[in-house]
């Protein structure tokens, strides 16, 4: 676990570990909160607790395999922020999908920024194979995250008409990618 301060607060930034299977509700407050907010995420209908511990049992199974990285920053035992990487299958294998979200009251203040960059270096060290590029998607209406994509060196690569639906419209989805 790291102790990490930004803007004057406090995080714990550490692996996700079976430990975490405990903390099953926390999870699922933050994934809930993220989609009661209406997020900028592909989730739009809440999960149970069952789910989640699902969700985080297959996490702890795809980590054991060197198959995904996933790092979480927790506040006092609240999860605030998810990072992670997951290596595609088949031939596809050399490419990591990235994923991040933060909740709304902790934006801005540098969090995501080091999830990503903490997450991009482990991905490096401990994925099986290595991969060679990081993908992700992002809605084309979340201007603030595709900056931030592009500071840390993902070019965008295509943009999808019409991919998602959100908020009544629908919005064209971004692919960027960076080579490692």
């Amino acid at each position: 676990m790291k102790l990490r301060i930004f803007r004057d607060e406090e995080f714990e930034i550490e692996r996700l570990t079976e430990k975490d299977l405990k903390l099953a509700k926390a999870f699922l407050y933050f994934i809930n909160s993220l989609i009661e907010e209406d997020a900028q995420i592909l989730f739009n209908e809440k999960f149970s607790l069952k789910e989640e511990k699902e969700w985080i049992k297959q996490e702890l199974e795809n980590i054991k395999e060197k198959k995904q990285v996933v790092l979480v920053a927790k506040k006092k035992n609240q999860v605030v922020g998810i990072a992670d990487i997951k290596l595609q299958r088949g031939r596809q294998n050399h490419i990591g999908e990235l994923g991040i979200s933060i909740r709304k009251e902790f934006r801005g203040m540098g969090l995501g920024r080091y999830l990503m960059k903490e997450g991009l270096d482990l991905a490096k060290r401990e994925l099986k194979p290595q991969p060679k590029i990081i993908r992700l998607s992002v809605f084309s209406t979340n201007k603030i995250a595709q900056n931030l994509y592009q500071k840390l060196g993902f070019k965008t690569m295509a943009q999808i008409p019409k991919q998602v639906q959100y908020q009544g419209k629908l919005v064209d989805e971004i692919i960027m990618i960076k080579e490692l």
